[in-house]
């Protein structure tokens, strides 16, 4: 499968985009914990605003979890797909795509989309 320059910047992007999303996640989820204390402290919070609240990380993680699975199912396709790897590697980074893949679809798009799994001496 050969990707043009442009098409490799797009997948770069949305192999980056879990390491902003999860940050945020995070840091919703942090600000709901003491959003919730500060509404218990007033009495019983509005059960709108709960769902507001919890909506507020729900969509993101939601959002994460697909773009990882389609990560993943376009990083293991182009694996399988692609003839310069040897059947070895192959299997060695479609196990590494599945046990780790936050780590491996960088690496990967690096050594093998962006630089066509050249070696520059």
């Amino acid at each position: 499968m050969k990707l043009s320059q442009t098409q490799k910047i797009i997948v770069g992007v949305f192999t980056l985009l879990p390491f902003i999303l999860f940050p945020y996640i995070i840091y919703e989820i942090i600000h709901f914990i003491f959003e919730a204390i500060n509404m218990s402290e007033d009495g019983d919070p509005e059960p709108a605003a709960i769902f507001a609240a919890i909506l507020s990380f729900l969509f993101p993680i939601i959002l994460l979890s697909l773009l990882s699975f389609g990560l993943m199912i376009f990083y293991i396709i182009h694996a399988v797909s692609n003839k310069a790897i040897e059947s070895t590697e192959r299997v060695i980074w479609i196990i590494v795509f599945i046990f780790f893949s936050a780590i491996a679809f960088p690496v990967y798009w690096f050594v093998r989309l962006w630089n066509d799994g050249e070696v520059k001496n």
